[in-house]
């Protein structure tokens, strides 16, 4: 009978190359853990402590800041009241205004004042409830141009949206008054779309 022999088993096969490839995943593995949950605590240590009063409010989002107090139009310095003229030559504002508005004046600031919606728009993303009226004060010079433009009576309460609606009519041109220079209030009414 003949003698069967098992074949003697091969050396130098795949399994070192598996077991460092293993321990070389786990090595990985353990260090972005360790990379993921160090950066997160330093992340905590360094943040300042963040106070939220309303459970809408992002973690991470500053406070608004508060509204500026009110200014009275006599309580502004000569140089906020007027604007120089581009050619650098006298203020056609610098008296006091007694020219009258006309129809496409009137209109041209309403069609201006209808621009501003989209500076509320933007605060309205932040602040759903926002609402209000606002007074611009326009001094419009004999050329039609914009000497100076300023909140005069501000309901809505947002910084931001009075900056913008001031730099809407701030150097604009407009058609011109009647009789020389001439001062016109804007009235706005800001209400979210229903």
């Amino acid at each position: 009978m003949a003698e069967s022999t098992v074949p003697a088993p091969k050396t130098g096969g795949h399994g070192p190359i598996i077991i460092a490839a293993v321990l070389m995943l786990l090595l990985m593995g353990g260090l972005i853990v360790w990379k993921v949950t160090g950066s997160t605590e330093e992340a905590k240590n360094d943040a300042p402590p963040v106070a939220t009063t309303s459970a809408a409010r992002v973690l991470d989002e500053p406070p608004p800041p508060p509204p500026p107090p009110p200014v009275e139009p006599e309580a502004l310095k000569p140089e906020e009241k007027k604007v120089a003229k581009a050619g650098g030559g006298p203020n056609p504002c610098s008296k006091e205004c007694t020219g009258t508005a006309t129809g496409a004046l009137t209109g041209a600031l309403s069609g201006r004042a209808g621009q501003s919606r989209s500076c509320y728009e933007k605060a309205l993303s932040s602040n759903p409830t926002l609402e209000g009226t606002m007074t611009v004060g326009v001094r419009v010079g004999p050329g039609g141009q914009v000497c100076s433009a300023r909140i005069v009576a501000d309901g809505l309460r947002d910084p931001g949206v009075s900056n913008c609606v001031v730099n809407r009519f701030a150097g604009a041109t407009f058609p011109p008054p009647q009789g020389g220079c001439a001062e016109v209030n804007v009235p706005l009414r800001f209400m979210p779309k229903r």
